[in-house]
This record gives structure tokens, sequence and C-alpha cells, in this order.
């Protein structure tokens, strides 16, 4: 009878202890891994955020760069050159390229029209849109054609300090 009451009184007593002690520890512990795993989360995004602008910040670098110290009438001269040298592999046709100086804060404005099937055209928009041509697009247009398809783009290049 002795051995019973002391069971029942350590069996009580862990009961006591085990919400007392180890319930509200695993809440604690449940509650870190959340955090943890939210500050992870957190830690991978802002990771990636910041790969996005420094890759930002290399390509206006470069785009800046690729234009440095020109004066309008040379940094039209560099853009068409730039323009001409991407436009030389490509297999397009009926191509058209017209670069002009423009106002602050652009320097120079680029259109150019081609046409060709479409894969090929395609690869010329993101061959221009580069960031070593120095030429930001503001306008893409495709249209349909018999024999392929025809693109009108419209481009500017950055200013000093831009």
């Amino acid at each position: 009878m002795i051995a019973r009451g002391i069971a029942a009184a350590l069996l009580a007593g862990a009961i006591v202890l085990y919400s007392a002690v180890a319930l509200p520890m695993r809440r604690q512990a449940a509650a870190a891994a959340d955090d943890y795993r939210r500050a992870r989360d957190e830690a991978r995004d802002m990771r990636a955020r910041l790969a996005r602008l420094e890759r930002r910040d290399a390509a206006h670098l470069r785009a800046a760069t690729a234009l440095a110290g020109a004066t309008p009438a040379g940094t039209v001269q560099k853009v068409r050159r730039s323009v001409v040298q991407t436009l030389l592999g490509a297999r397009v046709s009926g191509v058209r390229l017209g670069v002009t100086a423009a106002r602050a804060p652009y320097a120079a404005r680029v259109h150019l029209s081609a046409a060709g099937p479409f894969p090929e055209v395609m690869a010329l928009a993101g061959l221009i849109a580069r960031p070593e041509t120095g030429v930001v697009l503001d306008r893409v247009r495709v249209a349909p054609r018999a024999d392929g398809v025809v693109l009108e783009l419209d481009g500017v290049t950055l200013g000093p300090g831009q």
C-alpha cells in the first residue's frame, strides 16, 4: 500500500513537473524554431534583393563608362558604333538605325527597326539592351509580317551622372 502511495506521488510529481517545465520549454523551442526559420527566410530574401541591386548598379556603371567623357556628338557616334557592332552578328534585314542627341537627363536617343524571324529579332532586342551598349530600352514593338516579324525599338542613353 505504501508502495502504491509512493508510486502515485511520484506519478503526480512527474505530471506536475512535465506540465510546469517540459510543456513550456517545448512551446518555447517551437517558437524559437519559427523565429529562426523566419529570420533565415528574411536573410535569403535580403541577399537576393542585394544581388539584384548590385547587378543593376553594375549594369548602370558599365553603361555609364561606355559613354563616359564624350561630347554630345561623340556620344552619338559611340552609341551608333556600339549599336552597329551589335547589328553585325544579327541575322535580320531591312535595318534602319537613327541615333540623335537628346536633352538631359539623356545623352542620345536610338531608333531601330528591323525585320526577320521572331527568334532572331528577339535576340537582337536583347543584345541591344545589354549594358555594354549603353542603351536603355524605352519602347519595343514587335508586329507580325508575312515572313517573320518587324521590330521597332526606341531607346535612350543616360547622360553623365545618371
